[in-house]
């Protein structure tokens, strides 16, 4: 029995009306399109995932995304342990898509490398648990940005520097405390600023009228609910983290300036709603549950995930797509760079 079959029986045996039309699988990944008949609500879909899963024989809860366009409901699923896919195998500099600020990803449950332009959506938050891969999508991110020969790296590492502490010959500066994040963003508002007069002496109002223009930046914040509760605390700085945040966030796309904040935990109190505002680009890896996933992608779903580097991206130019982050260690980083 094929995939499409074996779909078929299960929904049939739930009593679910609908019919799969196409099956596909790519690695450890694997999608079911499915066509609702008539009466037959999402909904439902929804309420028997957990038997799905079951009669898929697959090994977490089905994603589930409607895809309106092509009239079809997608079940996105895991059907073995994900195996390591390193991104030297991935990144070939011939084929680096044009773009002001292009980043390899990994690969999308379709067997597609997944490039994103990071100046396209200019702000990012990456949130997942323990093991869930989300360290590595920063080394990831981290690699692009040294193979682009215009970018500069400023890192922020509240642990002491345990995860950012082997780029010091590569960062342009590592902030390892509270105290030294606040500098390195009240020097970066003042490059903004300072980018901002030049552009408008030169009759521009954006980097991306002439991208050459200045080297990209590239501030990569881990572990920010550390520094927001910090921030949060009785001191005389009270609430300068998230102003300075917010200030850049709000304002340095245009001048070539672009944020990624990473955290752990992704609940309300870490992503204020100023935050949120500001970064549009979501990249969820495996959290605890379904509430964490809502507040990251506004949608449950990434509870489902396998972990090490199973995950979804959500943007303007990715609307959930779910894929396999690439695999890079700080080791292999420096490497690069010598």
């Amino acid at each position: 029995m094929n995939a499409i079959d074996t779909c078929n029986q299960v929904l049939s045996g739930l009593q679910i009306k609908a019919t799969c039309v196409n099956a596909e699988q790519h690695r450890h990944l694997a999608f079911y399109d499915l066509h609702l008949e008539r009466g037959c609500r999402v909904r439902r879909i929804e309420l028997f995932s957990r038997e799905i899963a079951l009669g898929l024989r697959s090994k977490t809860n089905p994603i589930i995304t409607s895809i309106p366009e092509k009239g079809i409901v997608r079940l996105r699923v895991a059907n073995e342990s994900s195996a390591t896919l390193k991104l030297d195998d991935l990144y070939r500099a011939d084929e680096k898509p044009a773009g002001i600020f292009p980043c390899l990803l990994g690969e999308t449950d379709t067997g597609n490398k997944l490039w994103v332009d990071l100046a396209m959506h200019p702000h990012t938050l990456i949130a997942g648990g323990t093991g869930s891969g989300k360290s590595t999508a920063l080394h990831v991110i981290i690699a692009n940005a040294i193979r682009n020969d215009d970018v500069l790296l400023y890192l922020v590492d509240p642990k002491n520097g345990v995860e950012f502490g082997l780029y010091s010959k590569t960062a342009n500066y590592i902030a390892t405390s509270y105290e030294e994040t606040i500098y390195m963003l009240k020097e970066l508002c003042n490059e903004m600023d300072r980018r901002y007069s030049v552009l408008h002496e030169l009759g521009m109002s954006s980097i991306e009228q002439n991208p050459k223009i200045f080297p990209k930046i590239a501030i990569i914040v881990d572990e920010v609910a550390d520094l927001m509760i910090f921030d949060s605390s009785k001191q005389p700085n009270k609430g300068t983290f998230e102003r300075l945040l917010v200030t850049l966030a709000q304002k340095s796309r245009a001048a070539g300036i672009y944020i990624v904040l990473a955290t752990q935990r992704p609940s309300v109190d870490v992503l204020k709603g100023t935050i949120k505002a500001n970064f549009a680009a979501r990249i969820a890896c495996r959290v605890s549950s379904a509430m964490d996933s809502k507040v990251i992608l506004d949608r449950s779903g990434a509870e489902s995930l396998l972990g090490r580097g199973d995950a979804i991206l959500d943007s303007s130019t990715h609307e959930c797509v779910r894929f396999q982050v690439a695999y890079i260690t700080p080791d292999d980083n420096c490497r690069e760079e010598m």
